[in-house]
């Protein structure tokens, strides 16, 4: 996670099983870049790597340009920039903010 001024940046995981024709289980791991601002960023920076959380916030889509080989490449990178998140494990430290936060 990146912890900057009055936002955060996380890189949050979702993980879906399932059974397969030959029933045996599946698993998929997806990988979203989070962004948080405000008391939401305070709260995201004592996030530990692997708490579980709950989230909600707006999907956007911004695009990008990359030289691959001095080629360029666009592409659209998704966001989500949230507006509310909430621990659903709970790691014990001291200096914790408030458990769940909304942004105003």
């Amino acid at each position: 996670m990146h912890y900057k001024r009055d936002y955060a940046v996380l890189n949050v995981a979702t993980q879906e099983s399932w059974k397969n024709d030959r029933g045996e289980y599946e698993t998929r791991t997806e990988w979203h870049r989070v962004y948080a601002w405000g008391k939401l960023s305070k709260f995201a920076s004592k996030l530990e790597k692997g708490q579980l959380i709950t989230l909600e916030g707006t999907l956007r889509y911004r695009e990008v340009t990359e030289d691959i080989e001095s080629i360029p490449f666009k592409h659209r990178i998704a966001e989500v920039h949230a507006s509310s998140m909430k621990r659903l494990s709970k790691v014990v430290t001291h200096d914790d903010p408030q458990d769940g936060a909304e942004d105003e």
